[in-house]
Protein backbone atom coordinates (compact mmCIF):
# COMPACT_ATOMS: atom_id res chain seq x y z
CA UNK A 1 0.00 0.00 0.00
CA UNK A 2 2.42 2.52 1.19
CA UNK A 3 4.87 1.73 -2.69
CA UNK A 4 1.27 2.53 -4.29
CA UNK A 5 0.78 5.88 -2.73
CA UNK A 6 4.63 6.65 -2.78
CA UNK A 7 4.44 6.01 -6.75
CA UNK A 8 1.39 8.01 -6.91
CA UNK A 9 2.64 11.01 -5.18
CA UNK A 10 5.75 10.41 -7.60
CA UNK A 11 4.09 10.50 -10.62
CA UNK A 12 1.62 13.55 -9.24
CA UNK A 13 4.90 15.68 -8.42
CA UNK A 14 5.98 15.28 -11.80
CA UNK A 15 2.71 16.50 -13.30
CA UNK A 16 3.66 19.65 -11.74
CA UNK A 17 7.07 19.72 -12.64
CA UNK A 18 5.70 19.23 -16.33
CA UNK A 19 3.53 22.24 -15.85
CA UNK A 20 5.73 24.23 -14.69
CA UNK A 21 7.66 23.43 -17.61
CA UNK A 22 5.19 24.68 -20.14
CA UNK A 23 4.55 27.71 -17.63
CA UNK A 24 8.46 28.61 -17.92
CA UNK A 25 8.15 28.37 -22.08
CA UNK A 26 5.30 30.77 -21.90
CA UNK A 27 6.16 33.45 -19.39
CA UNK A 28 10.49 33.32 -19.84
CA UNK A 29 10.01 35.52 -23.58
CA UNK A 30 7.57 37.50 -21.46
CA UNK A 31 8.69 38.50 -18.03
CA UNK A 32 12.66 37.12 -17.41
CA UNK A 33 12.34 37.44 -13.62
CA UNK A 34 8.76 35.36 -13.43
CA UNK A 35 10.53 32.99 -15.48
CA UNK A 36 13.31 32.83 -13.43
CA UNK A 37 11.18 32.18 -10.39
CA UNK A 38 9.35 28.95 -12.49
CA UNK A 39 12.78 27.94 -13.18
CA UNK A 40 13.93 27.52 -9.61
CA UNK A 41 10.37 26.20 -8.17
CA UNK A 42 10.56 23.32 -11.05
CA UNK A 43 14.46 22.79 -9.72
CA UNK A 44 13.49 22.70 -5.97
CA UNK A 45 11.02 20.06 -6.87
CA UNK A 46 12.58 18.23 -9.17
CA UNK A 47 15.09 17.80 -5.88
CA UNK A 48 12.65 16.66 -3.79
CA UNK A 49 11.30 14.33 -6.71
CA UNK A 50 15.44 13.02 -6.66
CA UNK A 51 15.18 12.46 -3.43
CA UNK A 52 11.68 10.78 -2.53
CA UNK A 53 11.01 8.96 -5.86
CA UNK A 54 12.93 9.07 -8.60
CA UNK A 55 16.83 8.86 -8.00
CA UNK A 56 19.23 10.75 -10.41
CA UNK A 57 20.83 8.12 -13.19
CA UNK A 58 24.31 9.02 -15.37
CA UNK A 59 24.10 10.63 -18.26
CA UNK A 60 22.58 8.63 -20.76
CA UNK A 61 24.88 9.81 -23.86
CA UNK A 62 27.74 12.03 -24.81
CA UNK A 63 24.98 15.06 -25.46
CA UNK A 64 24.69 15.34 -21.59
CA UNK A 65 28.12 15.02 -20.62
CA UNK A 66 29.10 17.96 -23.07
CA UNK A 67 26.71 20.53 -21.49
CA UNK A 68 28.05 18.99 -17.83
CA UNK A 69 31.78 19.81 -19.38
CA UNK A 70 30.77 23.47 -20.09
CA UNK A 71 29.21 23.77 -16.99
CA UNK A 72 32.30 22.59 -14.80
CA UNK A 73 34.71 24.46 -17.16
CA UNK A 74 33.01 27.56 -16.99
CA UNK A 75 32.99 27.23 -13.02
CA UNK A 76 36.60 26.86 -12.54
CA UNK A 77 36.94 29.74 -14.63
CA UNK A 78 34.64 31.90 -12.72
CA UNK A 79 36.44 30.62 -9.55
CA UNK A 80 40.15 31.84 -11.42
CA UNK A 81 38.71 35.16 -12.13
CA UNK A 82 40.10 38.77 -10.88
CA UNK A 83 36.57 38.92 -9.17
CA UNK A 84 36.10 35.77 -8.45
CA UNK A 85 32.58 36.34 -6.00
CA UNK A 86 30.67 38.29 -8.85
CA UNK A 87 31.81 36.20 -11.03
CA UNK A 88 30.44 32.75 -9.14
CA UNK A 89 27.07 34.57 -8.33
CA UNK A 90 26.74 35.04 -12.31
CA UNK A 91 28.03 30.91 -12.97
CA UNK A 92 24.76 30.56 -10.67
CA UNK A 93 22.67 33.05 -12.19
CA UNK A 94 23.43 32.17 -15.60
CA UNK A 95 25.20 28.74 -16.31
CA UNK A 96 23.28 26.94 -13.11
CA UNK A 97 19.72 28.24 -14.77
CA UNK A 98 20.75 26.75 -18.62
CA UNK A 99 22.05 23.71 -17.51
CA UNK A 100 18.93 23.62 -14.96
CA UNK A 101 16.52 24.49 -17.83
CA UNK A 102 18.23 22.19 -20.07
CA UNK A 103 18.11 18.72 -17.72
CA UNK A 104 14.82 19.38 -16.18
CA UNK A 105 13.00 19.39 -19.58
CA UNK A 106 15.59 16.34 -20.78
CA UNK A 107 14.03 14.40 -17.94
CA UNK A 108 10.36 15.24 -17.63
CA UNK A 109 9.23 15.93 -20.95
CA UNK A 110 9.71 12.41 -22.45
CA UNK A 111 6.09 11.56 -24.26
CA UNK A 112 5.10 12.50 -27.74
CA UNK A 113 1.89 14.76 -26.40
CA UNK A 114 4.35 16.66 -23.72
CA UNK A 115 6.10 17.39 -27.04
CA UNK A 116 3.42 18.90 -28.87
CA UNK A 117 2.56 20.88 -26.12
CA UNK A 118 5.89 22.51 -25.51
CA UNK A 119 5.79 23.41 -29.32
CA UNK A 120 2.45 24.78 -29.29
CA UNK A 121 2.62 26.48 -25.90
CA UNK A 122 6.52 28.19 -27.40
CA UNK A 123 4.64 29.81 -30.85
CA UNK A 124 1.75 31.12 -28.67
CA UNK A 125 4.00 32.85 -26.27
CA UNK A 126 6.02 34.38 -29.48
CA UNK A 127 2.81 35.47 -30.65
CA UNK A 128 2.22 37.35 -27.27
CA UNK A 129 4.90 38.72 -27.23
CA UNK A 130 5.06 39.95 -30.71
CA UNK A 131 1.97 41.26 -29.51
CA UNK A 132 3.41 43.38 -27.26
CA UNK A 133 6.03 44.85 -29.86
CA UNK A 134 3.46 45.99 -31.84
CA UNK A 135 2.11 47.84 -28.71
CA UNK A 136 5.34 49.20 -28.12
CA UNK A 137 6.60 50.00 -31.62
CA UNK A 138 3.27 52.35 -32.13
CA UNK A 139 3.07 53.96 -28.53
CA UNK A 140 6.82 53.95 -27.30
CA UNK A 141 8.79 57.65 -27.69
CA UNK A 142 10.97 58.93 -30.63
CA UNK A 143 13.09 59.74 -27.34
CA UNK A 144 13.59 56.33 -25.88
CA UNK A 145 14.13 54.72 -29.49
CA UNK A 146 17.40 56.89 -29.96
CA UNK A 147 19.68 54.90 -28.38
CA UNK A 148 19.73 52.13 -30.80
CA UNK A 149 19.33 54.13 -34.08
CA UNK A 150 22.29 55.65 -36.03
CA UNK A 151 20.51 58.73 -37.16
CA UNK A 152 24.14 59.82 -39.28
CA UNK A 153 24.21 57.04 -41.68
CA UNK A 154 20.17 56.10 -41.02
CA UNK A 155 17.99 59.25 -41.22
CA UNK A 156 14.79 57.09 -42.24
CA UNK A 157 15.17 54.75 -39.52
CA UNK A 158 13.64 56.10 -36.64
CA UNK A 159 12.25 53.98 -34.56
CA UNK A 160 12.81 49.66 -34.07
CA UNK A 161 10.63 47.04 -32.53
CA UNK A 162 11.93 45.27 -29.18
CA UNK A 163 8.89 44.11 -27.44
CA UNK A 164 9.60 42.46 -23.88
CA UNK A 165 13.42 41.40 -25.04
CA UNK A 166 15.03 44.47 -23.79
CA UNK A 167 16.66 45.66 -27.28
CA UNK A 168 15.88 45.31 -31.00
CA UNK A 169 18.83 42.89 -31.73
CA UNK A 170 17.73 40.34 -28.74
CA UNK A 171 14.09 40.93 -30.19
CA UNK A 172 15.45 39.67 -33.59
CA UNK A 173 17.86 36.29 -32.01
CA UNK A 174 14.19 34.97 -30.13
CA UNK A 175 12.60 35.49 -33.05
CA UNK A 176 15.16 33.99 -35.45
CA UNK A 177 15.01 31.02 -33.24
CA UNK A 178 11.20 31.19 -33.10
CA UNK A 179 11.11 30.87 -37.10
CA UNK A 180 13.86 28.37 -37.42
CA UNK A 181 11.52 26.27 -35.54
CA UNK A 182 8.01 27.55 -37.13
CA UNK A 183 9.17 27.43 -40.50
CA UNK A 184 9.98 23.60 -39.95
CA UNK A 185 7.12 23.04 -38.88
CA UNK A 186 5.20 24.74 -41.57
CA UNK A 187 7.23 22.58 -44.09
CA UNK A 188 6.17 19.46 -42.30
CA UNK A 189 2.34 20.57 -41.87
CA UNK A 190 2.65 20.84 -45.99
CA UNK A 191 4.22 17.64 -46.45
CA UNK A 192 1.71 15.67 -44.35
CA UNK A 193 -1.38 18.48 -45.76
CA UNK A 194 -1.98 19.35 -42.29
CA UNK A 195 -4.26 21.97 -42.87
CA UNK A 196 -5.81 22.72 -39.84
CA UNK A 197 -2.86 23.27 -38.57
CA UNK A 198 -1.50 25.54 -41.33
CA UNK A 199 -4.31 27.55 -40.86
CA UNK A 200 -3.04 29.45 -37.73
CA UNK A 201 0.89 28.51 -37.99
CA UNK A 202 1.63 30.22 -41.68
CA UNK A 203 -0.22 33.47 -40.44
CA UNK A 204 1.44 33.66 -36.65
CA UNK A 205 5.11 32.47 -39.07
CA UNK A 206 4.41 35.65 -41.54
CA UNK A 207 3.68 38.22 -38.02
CA UNK A 208 6.91 36.43 -36.52
CA UNK A 209 8.50 37.62 -40.19
CA UNK A 210 6.86 41.36 -39.91
CA UNK A 211 8.37 41.75 -36.55
CA UNK A 212 11.79 40.67 -37.47
CA UNK A 213 11.68 43.31 -40.03
CA UNK A 214 11.01 45.83 -37.91
CA UNK A 215 14.00 45.32 -35.54
CA UNK A 216 16.03 46.17 -38.67
CA UNK A 217 18.86 44.04 -37.34
CA UNK A 218 20.64 43.38 -39.97
CA UNK A 219 22.75 40.35 -38.43
CA UNK A 220 19.53 38.66 -37.90
CA UNK A 221 18.29 39.23 -41.54
CA UNK A 222 21.25 37.92 -42.94
CA UNK A 223 21.16 34.95 -40.37
CA UNK A 224 17.17 34.29 -41.54
CA UNK A 225 18.53 34.36 -44.82
CA UNK A 226 21.13 31.59 -44.00
CA UNK A 227 18.69 29.83 -42.68
CA UNK A 228 16.11 29.60 -45.51
CA UNK A 229 19.56 28.59 -47.42
CA UNK A 230 19.57 25.37 -45.03
CA UNK A 231 16.08 24.73 -45.22
CA UNK A 232 16.80 24.91 -49.37
CA UNK A 233 19.57 22.68 -48.88
CA UNK A 234 17.92 20.21 -46.52
CA UNK A 235 14.08 20.36 -47.14
CA UNK A 236 13.30 21.70 -50.84
CA UNK A 237 15.75 23.60 -52.66
CA UNK A 238 12.66 25.64 -54.14
CA UNK A 239 12.69 27.16 -50.94
CA UNK A 240 16.26 29.18 -52.55
CA UNK A 241 13.97 30.90 -54.42
CA UNK A 242 12.45 32.83 -52.42
CA UNK A 243 16.04 34.24 -51.53
CA UNK A 244 15.23 36.46 -54.86
CA UNK A 245 13.21 38.96 -52.70
CA UNK A 246 16.38 40.44 -51.57
CA UNK A 247 17.33 42.42 -55.07
CA UNK A 248 14.20 42.75 -55.71
CA UNK A 249 14.08 45.01 -52.20
CA UNK A 250 17.19 46.43 -52.61
CA UNK A 251 16.98 47.97 -56.40
CA UNK A 252 13.48 48.92 -56.31
CA UNK A 253 12.80 50.10 -53.08
CA UNK A 254 14.27 52.77 -51.27
CA UNK A 255 12.78 53.35 -47.58
CA UNK A 256 14.64 52.26 -44.05
CA UNK A 257 14.83 48.47 -44.93
CA UNK A 258 16.92 48.70 -48.34
CA UNK A 259 19.04 51.57 -46.44
CA UNK A 260 19.63 49.28 -43.76
CA UNK A 261 20.68 46.04 -46.40
CA UNK A 262 22.99 48.18 -48.22
CA UNK A 263 24.44 49.36 -45.13
CA UNK A 264 25.90 45.56 -44.80
CA UNK A 265 28.03 46.37 -47.58
CA UNK A 266 29.39 49.65 -46.51
CA UNK A 267 31.84 49.31 -43.14
CA UNK A 268 31.96 53.11 -42.06
CA UNK A 269 29.24 52.85 -39.97
CA UNK A 270 30.03 53.19 -36.35
CA UNK A 271 28.54 49.79 -34.86
CA UNK A 272 31.18 48.17 -37.70
CA UNK A 273 34.17 50.44 -36.71
CA UNK A 274 33.18 49.48 -32.77
CA UNK A 275 33.10 45.83 -33.45
CA UNK A 276 36.76 45.43 -35.55
CA UNK A 277 38.04 47.23 -32.42
CA UNK A 278 36.29 45.07 -30.11
CA UNK A 279 37.06 41.98 -31.63
CA UNK A 280 41.24 43.23 -32.01
CA UNK A 281 40.88 43.65 -28.33
CA UNK A 282 39.55 39.95 -27.49
CA UNK A 283 42.13 38.29 -29.26
CA UNK A 284 44.44 40.08 -27.24
CA UNK A 285 42.48 38.50 -23.93
CA UNK A 286 42.23 35.09 -25.84
CA UNK A 287 46.02 35.12 -26.26
CA UNK A 288 46.96 36.00 -22.39
CA UNK A 289 43.91 33.17 -20.65
CA UNK A 290 43.76 30.84 -23.54
CA UNK A 291 43.15 28.09 -21.25
CA UNK A 292 40.43 29.43 -18.23
CA UNK A 293 39.83 32.50 -19.89
CA UNK A 294 39.45 35.54 -18.04
CA UNK A 295 36.61 34.23 -15.93
CA UNK A 296 32.36 33.98 -17.01
CA UNK A 297 31.10 37.01 -17.23
CA UNK A 298 34.20 39.00 -17.06
CA UNK A 299 34.10 40.48 -20.18
CA UNK A 300 32.92 43.80 -18.76
CA UNK A 301 35.39 44.44 -15.90
CA UNK A 302 38.40 42.94 -18.30
CA UNK A 303 38.16 44.72 -21.33
CA UNK A 304 39.14 48.27 -20.12
CA UNK A 305 42.73 47.17 -19.35
CA UNK A 306 42.58 46.40 -23.18
CA UNK A 307 40.77 48.88 -24.91
CA UNK A 308 42.07 51.31 -27.08
CA UNK A 309 39.06 52.56 -29.28
CA UNK A 310 36.56 53.92 -26.77
CA UNK A 311 39.14 56.00 -24.13
CA UNK A 312 36.09 56.50 -21.59
CA UNK A 313 35.72 54.90 -18.08
CA UNK A 314 31.92 55.94 -18.45
CA UNK A 315 31.01 53.44 -21.38
CA UNK A 316 30.65 49.90 -20.26
CA UNK A 317 30.88 47.17 -23.10
CA UNK A 318 29.48 43.79 -21.27
CA UNK A 319 29.99 41.34 -24.38
CA UNK A 320 32.69 41.15 -27.34
CA UNK A 321 30.01 41.64 -30.04
CA UNK A 322 30.93 38.11 -31.54
CA UNK A 323 29.78 34.77 -29.47
CA UNK A 324 32.54 32.59 -30.59
CA UNK A 325 35.40 35.35 -29.66
CA UNK A 326 33.48 36.05 -26.35
CA UNK A 327 32.86 32.63 -24.65
CA UNK A 328 36.87 31.89 -25.69
CA UNK A 329 37.87 34.63 -24.16
CA UNK A 330 35.72 34.32 -20.93
CA UNK A 331 36.42 30.57 -20.59
CA UNK A 332 39.33 29.58 -22.59
CA UNK A 333 39.79 26.73 -25.61
CA UNK A 334 38.34 23.52 -23.28
CA UNK A 335 35.60 25.61 -22.04
CA UNK A 336 34.82 26.90 -25.86
CA UNK A 337 35.31 23.24 -26.54
CA UNK A 338 32.35 21.54 -24.51
CA UNK A 339 30.00 24.59 -25.07
CA UNK A 340 30.32 24.60 -28.79
CA UNK A 341 30.18 20.53 -28.95
CA UNK A 342 27.23 20.70 -27.02
CA UNK A 343 25.16 22.90 -29.25
CA UNK A 344 26.51 21.45 -32.51
CA UNK A 345 26.30 18.17 -31.39
CA UNK A 346 22.05 18.11 -30.40
CA UNK A 347 22.11 19.34 -34.57
CA UNK A 348 24.34 16.65 -35.94
CA UNK A 349 22.89 14.10 -33.48
CA UNK A 350 19.36 14.84 -34.78
CA UNK A 351 20.32 14.01 -38.55
CA UNK A 352 19.93 10.42 -37.25
CA UNK A 353 16.10 10.50 -36.32
CA UNK A 354 13.57 8.59 -37.88
CA UNK A 355 10.98 9.75 -40.05
CA UNK A 356 8.11 11.57 -38.32
CA UNK A 357 6.15 14.45 -37.24
CA UNK A 358 8.02 15.90 -34.31
CA UNK A 359 11.46 13.67 -35.32
CA UNK A 360 11.56 15.82 -38.31
CA UNK A 361 11.12 18.96 -36.77
CA UNK A 362 13.52 18.35 -34.75
CA UNK A 363 16.13 17.03 -37.03
CA UNK A 364 15.92 20.06 -39.44
CA UNK A 365 14.36 22.84 -37.20
CA UNK A 366 17.17 22.41 -33.96
CA UNK A 367 19.33 22.50 -37.22
CA UNK A 368 17.98 25.62 -38.55
CA UNK A 369 18.34 27.19 -35.05
CA UNK A 370 22.09 26.69 -34.79
CA UNK A 371 23.10 28.27 -38.52
CA UNK A 372 20.99 31.01 -37.18
CA UNK A 373 22.90 31.61 -34.08
CA UNK A 374 26.10 30.26 -35.98
CA UNK A 375 25.59 33.45 -37.95
CA UNK A 376 24.36 35.71 -36.01
CA UNK A 377 27.21 35.27 -33.49
CA UNK A 378 29.58 36.29 -35.55
CA UNK A 379 28.49 39.61 -35.89
CA UNK A 380 27.25 39.94 -32.15
CA UNK A 381 26.58 37.96 -28.85
CA UNK A 382 22.92 37.50 -28.13
CA UNK A 383 23.29 34.77 -26.70
CA UNK A 384 24.85 36.63 -23.78
CA UNK A 385 21.40 37.82 -23.07
CA UNK A 386 20.15 35.53 -20.07
CA UNK A 387 16.52 35.45 -21.27
CA UNK A 388 17.46 34.09 -24.71
CA UNK A 389 19.59 31.88 -23.33
CA UNK A 390 17.02 30.19 -20.84
CA UNK A 391 15.09 30.45 -24.21
CA UNK A 392 17.22 28.24 -26.44
CA UNK A 393 18.48 25.58 -23.24
CA UNK A 394 15.17 24.83 -22.98
CA UNK A 395 14.84 24.21 -26.51
CA UNK A 396 17.58 22.45 -26.97
CA UNK A 397 16.59 20.15 -23.80
CA UNK A 398 13.00 19.75 -25.18
CA UNK A 399 15.81 18.59 -28.16
CA UNK A 400 17.22 16.32 -26.33
CA UNK A 401 14.82 14.53 -24.75
CA UNK A 402 13.38 13.91 -28.33
CA UNK A 403 16.56 12.07 -29.42
CA UNK A 404 16.78 10.22 -26.42
CA UNK A 405 13.54 8.86 -26.69
CA UNK A 406 13.58 7.98 -30.17
CA UNK A 407 17.25 6.20 -29.33
CA UNK A 408 15.18 3.44 -27.08
CA UNK A 409 12.04 3.65 -28.42
CA UNK A 410 10.59 3.20 -32.18
CA UNK A 411 8.27 5.55 -33.86
CA UNK A 412 5.41 3.13 -33.75
CA UNK A 413 5.60 2.33 -29.56
CA UNK A 414 5.55 6.38 -29.24
CA UNK A 415 2.82 6.60 -31.34
CA UNK A 416 0.89 3.96 -29.39
CA UNK A 417 2.00 5.49 -26.01
CA UNK A 418 0.42 8.65 -26.80
CA UNK A 419 -3.23 7.04 -27.63
CA UNK A 420 -3.29 5.52 -24.56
Amino acid sequence: MTGAVSLGGGRQLKQYITRLLYAIILVMPLHPWLGDALVIIALLLSVWDTLRYSPLSRPAFWLQWCVLGFMGWSFLSALGSARPMWTTMSWLYNVGMYGGIYFLTYRYLRELAQWRVFLRIFMWSAFIVCLVGVYQYMTTSMEFLKQWVDATHFPLLKRRMFATLQNPNLFGEYLLIVLSMAGTGIFQGLKEKRWRLLAWMVPMALFFLVCMTLTYSRAIWLSFACVVVYWGIVIDRRLLLSLLVIPIVLFGYHGEVASRLWSLFDGNDTSAILRWALWDSTTYMIADYPIFGIGWDAFWFEYPHYNYYIQSTNVIIYHAHNMFLNVLAEIGIPGVLFYFTAIYGHAVYALRLPKATISNIVKYGIGAVVVGITVSGLFDHDLFSHQVSVIFWQLLGWASSVLYTYKHKSVEQLENESEK
